[in-house]
């Protein structure tokens, strides 16, 4: 195998990646605003929460 033939398994090989990458990038992103979304729900049900505590000591 020569290498330009190499050049051209490395060249393709680095674009398979590149989509990968991009790919898992988009995974990300929307794994983040999940978590986002959660960290919101959680904060709003320990507010919720703390409104009963307060309402039961009273």
């Amino acid at each position: 195998m020569n290498r330009f033939a190499v050049a051209g398994l490395i060249r393709d090989r680095i674009n398979i990646l590149k989509s990968e990458q991009v790919g898992l990038k988009l995974f990300i992103h929307s794994d983040q605003s999940r978590h986002e979304a959660l960290e919101k729900a959680i904060s709003e049900l320990n507010w919720v929460l703390e409104q009963l505590e307060e309402v039961e000591e009273s």
